[in-house]
């Protein structure tokens, strides 16, 4: 009696845990061969390659070969990336996609480029503004004296009128002063720092001609080191002033 109500009380545990099993299995076989086919199209996917820094004919290249179609959606200007070159792609690349589905890039248009404007005859303060409004900046500033009286006008700018560079390069300007050039002491520049010093020197119409870089240890970068002419020297303006300048690397 005791050997049988044993054996009636296990099998319901075991038909419970076989049905369970069961239903499991029978669970990832449909998931598998039912559900996920019907999801992805039957199996039929291929991965994202990375298209970014390749250019548009390779692109398009390896799309087909994964069975994936390309589209440009956009261009953009790069200083990095050539013209003609994808610059971005959605979707990403590694991921998973069915056949014939579509990948989007953006390529690249290139440098922007820009004209320099007319600024001859114009005084440095329009220049200025017709400089920033074109994209472009104020380079160096070459001054020429003149004892015919008159305004101090822009006679001509390197690039000239006309010619396209980048967006954001500089343009000197060669200036014409009228009468004679003020005299200066030339102040000592010594321990000072660089920007400020070109910032100051350009105001009273001096340019830096050259800057030499010197590696020291015990020193900011762009700290003035020497200089020439030397402090105390009589300098007129528009001349040009040589600096020694600290540097790290």
């Amino acid at each position: 009696m005791n050997s049988e109500r044993k054996r009636r009380e296990v099998h319901p545990v075991i038909y419970y845990t076989l049905v369970i099993v069961g239903a499991f299995l029978v669970g990832i076989l449909i998931f598998n061969y039912i559900i996920m086919p019907g999801l992805v199209g039957r199996g039929d996917v291929t991965i994202v390659p990375g298209l970014e820094g390749l250019s548009l004919a390779l692109a398009e290249e390896k799309c087909s070969d994964g069975g994936l179609e390309l589209v440009v959606v956009g261009e953009r200007h790069s200083d990095d990336v050539p013209q003609g070159y994808i610059i971005e792609q959605d979707p990403e690349p590694e991921e998973k996609l069915k056949e014939g589905r579509v990948i989007r890039v953006v390529v690249s248009a290139g440098r922007r480029m820009e004209f320099v404007p007319e600024l001859r005859n114009k005084s440095l303060r329009q220049a200025e503004l017709l400089l920033e409004s074109s994209g472009l900046r104020k380079g160096r500033i070459v001054r020429i004296f003149s004892p015919i009286d008159g305004q101090n006008n822009i006679i001509s700018t390197f690039p000239p009128a006309g010619e396209s560079v980048p967006h954001g390069s500089r343009v000197d300007i060669l200036i014409c002063m009228r009468g004679e050039p003020r005299k200066y002491y030339m102040p000592n520049l010594i321990g000072m720092d660089l920007p400020f010093v070109r910032d100051r020197l350009a105001r009273l119409g001096f340019q830096i001609g050259r800057v030499v870089s010197r590696r020291v240890s015990d020193k900011f970068p762009n700290t003035i080191l020497d200089q020439h002419p030397e402090p105390g020297s009589c300098i007129e303006e528009g001349e040009t002033i040589e600096l020694v300048v600290s540097t790290v690397e």
